[in-house]
């Protein structure tokens, strides 16, 4: 493929500007951590103009127990509302919005590998259970933000980074947690140090037991991550294999409103729904130094993902009938980088992936009624510049995304010689920003940066199976088309010893962006997307920090006020020929945040409260104001005792106040009237946990 000539023109004309760098020594080369060169090219630098928040091995350890990913991140990073099926933040099926976006417009990698599902865009976190304890970092970008591997970081991106394996000393970590719902997890971790053979290794076994908040959301689960690591003078070889396998019972359909009031476990799922899911990535480092200024990395990874996925429902009689949907994933992908002077930095990467979706009744599982293949093709380039000149820093990036999806469907359920052509798509994404130091501890930036998202498989189906009625959208490559964002964003940071700030004020406009709003075809179950025209978010993002770490007194907020609008859609599921203008899209709050007050009287003690709050959201797009997730405030409260050296227990208190909530919904019918239908939240909860350190 051709790489962008303008990102590589853009790259070259800053490096022509700039005075090479003077070669550092190699005794000081050769104590340069080199094994995360793949991780940090997909990161922002802290003096790049992007929206950004590295949450550190300090502030992870403060929040984790064990819980989800989604609520690690949600305790961490602004604009994050977070949900899970269950009612807990242990496990069963959840996810997050960012900026009241779905969690399949943020891209997600693990050590810059991509850990998305290719097709879908998702990411399962409940296949992979306890996967952010004992991470080293995890970089939140927020907006358009860097080139990332992967799906397009349409709303934002998350970038997980495994342990280092340098450095370190032989250590070892058990984790025992218990709590409500009858939780109960565990979690063992080894690290060898680096060894007399330049060699390091790193694992860590776990395993949660939950009975989940809500009614039949039971989860039994296992994980492990193994990382691995040889040191060389010039070279760092690093092989990281993770994987989970998880077993839930299913809680997915949103629940009628009137039903939760009379009890807020209530799950209308069959008790006998119930799924048997994993999935796995291993991927394979190699960087080397090549000068003093050069270092080039390398990444071959391959993953996978499947299991049953059983769901039934009764006739009148009550006689179950009950469908299996399996599925299979198979995630082929390579990357190189190449960078210069920590300054400029080049890349390409490559994936294939494969997905195989059946259904089949119980208990004739090998006899599929339906069974189709879809495959996604993606080569990327991307390049990155950054350029100081006196109080300034001039940042540029640009990445080629060429992507290509093919469908295989079932030949019984499609008119005979039917031949779906290829949807094929590239997007051309730059970033572009200015970052002013204003003093040593102050600075402001702003960037503006414009990206492409392809349609899920989900989006151009509206369904789980290709059919005659979804097959025209297939045979027309241009019925659902790509979304894409402008955004400009503005932002000010100050870091003291006291006080740290964190002010941004974002501006992101949409084109085309997809939306459930087509037909729906009731014999099928099929709800056809639409491409909304315009839309817009535009908002202010605040956070701040009163103390130091170790203060006995220590403040922390986060905000997010946020006007969202849709400026015209022509809707074709509700029955009447109505364009809506100027509506709020749905689950987007308009004010959300949170503030943390940590009081520790002594070193080894400390005790803090939070509230959450978020506003009213909508559940569909018309904004009937009936049609709502009501606003909540949810008071957490949490008590963290160290002693031996670095041995811990700590109690959490959750929902304190007892706040009947829902944090996602939908709307439905309850018997002829359209009413909100949600997913319901644990009320007051308790976890406590003992972390011993070997």
């Amino acid at each position: 493929m051709t790489i962008c000539i303008p990102g590589l023109v853009f790259a070259v004309a800053m490096a022509a500007t700039a005075s090479p760098a003077s070669a550092q020594a190699d005794d000081t080369l050769r104590t340069v951590v080199r094994e995360a060169v793949v991780v940090t090219s997909t990161r922002a630098e802290a003096s790049d103009p992007v929206t950004q928040v590295v949450i550190d091995t300090v502030a992870l350890r403060r929040v984790m127990l064990g819980q989800d990913v989604q609520y690690v991140l949600e305790a961490t990073a602004p604009s994050i509302i977070a949900y899970s099926e269950s009612g807990t933040s242990f496990s069963n099926y959840g996810s997050f919005r960012m900026r009241g976006m779905d969690q399949t417009r943020v891209n997600v990698t693990l050590n810059g590998a991509p850990i998305n599902d290719m097709v879908d865009q998702g990411v399962f976190f409940s296949n992979i259970t306890d996967l952010t304890n004992g991470m080293q970092s995890i970089q939140v970008q927020r907006g358009v933000g860097t080139s990332q591997n992967g799906t397009a970081s349409y709303a934002g991106s998350v970038n997980m980074q495994t342990p280092s394996l340098s450095g370190r000393e032989a250590s070892g970590l058990l984790q025992l947690t218990g709590g409500s719902f009858g939780l109960m997890r565990g979690s063992a971790e080894v690290f060898t140090g680096r060894t007399a053979q330049d060699v390091s290794i790193y694992a860590k076994v776990g395993s949660i037991a939950t009975d989940g908040y809500r009614f039949n959301t039971s989860t039994t689960s296992a994980s492990a991550l193994v990382s691995a690591a040889w040191f060389g003078t010039d070279d760092v070889v690093k092989l990281t294999v993770t994987g989970g396998n998880t077993r839930n019972q299913l809680g997915f359909f949103a629940v009628p409103k009137p039903l939760t009031q009379q009890d807020p476990r209530t799950n209308i799922n069959d008790s006998t729904d119930h799924d048997d899911f994993g999935q796995y990535l291993g991927q394979l480092e190699w960087s080397r130094i090549l000068s003093p200024s050069t270092t080039l990395s390398a990444m071959a990874y391959y993953g996978g993902a499947g299991g049953d996925y059983f769901s039934g429902f009764r006739d009148t009689s009550g006689v179950l009938t009950q469908i299996n949907y399996p599925l299979t994933n198979r995630h082929l992908g390579a990357m190189a980088i190449v960078n210069l002077d920590d300054r400029y930095t080049f890349g390409v990467h490559a994936y294939r992936f494969w997905r195989r979706n059946w259904e089949a009744v119980t208990p004739e599982l090998e006899s599929p009624y339906y069974d189709d293949r879809t495959t996604k093709t993606e080569v990327s380039a991307f390049a990155k510049a950054s350029v100081a000149f006196d109080s300034f820093e001039l940042f540029g990036d640009v990445q080629l995304r060429s992507v290509v999806m093919a469908f295989s469907p079932d030949a019984r359920y499609v008119p005979q010689g039917t031949m779906i052509p290829d949807h094929s798509w590239l997007f051309i994404n730059p970033l572009a920003g200015l970052r002013y130091h204003i003093t040593e501890a102050a600075s402001a930036y702003v960037s503006a940066g414009y990206t492409g998202r392809e349609p899920t498989r989900f989006d151009l189906l509206g369904g789980t199976q290709i059919n005659e009625a979804n097959l025209d959208v297939l045979l027309n490559t241009d019925a659902v088309r790509p979304e894409y964002a402008l955004d400009i964003e503005a932002g000010v940071n100050l870091r003291t010893s006291m006080f740290t700030l964190d002010a941004t004020v974002f501006s992101m406009h949409f084109t085309d962006e997809i939306a459930p709003i087509g037909q729906y075809i009731e014999q099928q179950f099929v709800q056809l997307r639409k491409n909304v025209p315009t839309s817009r978010r535009q908002g202010l993002e605040l956070g701040f920090t009163v103390g130091a770490e170790e203060s006995p007194l220590v403040l922390s907020v986060m905000s997010t006020w946020m006007k969202a609008v849709i400026d015209e859609y022509a809707p074709e599921n509700i029955g009447v020929d109505t364009v809506f203008t100027n509506v709020r899209p749905v689950l987007t709050p308009e004010l959300m945040g949170s503030a943390t007050l940590r009081w520790k009287p002594v070193q080894q003690f400390w005790i803090q409260g939070t509230v959450r709050y978020v506003s009213e959201q909508f559940l569909e797009l018309s904004n009937q104001p009936t049609l709502v997730l009501d606003p909540y405030t949810v008071l957490d409260a949490r008590v963290s005792w160290s002693f031996w050296n670095d041995h811990r227990i700590s109690l959490a208190a959750n929902n304190l106040l007892g706040e009947v909530y829902a944090a996602n919904g939908a709307t439905g019918y309850l018997g002829t009237d359209v009413v909100p239908t949600l997913f319901m939240q644990a009320p007051l909860n308790f976890v406590v946990s003992l972390e011993l350190h070997l």
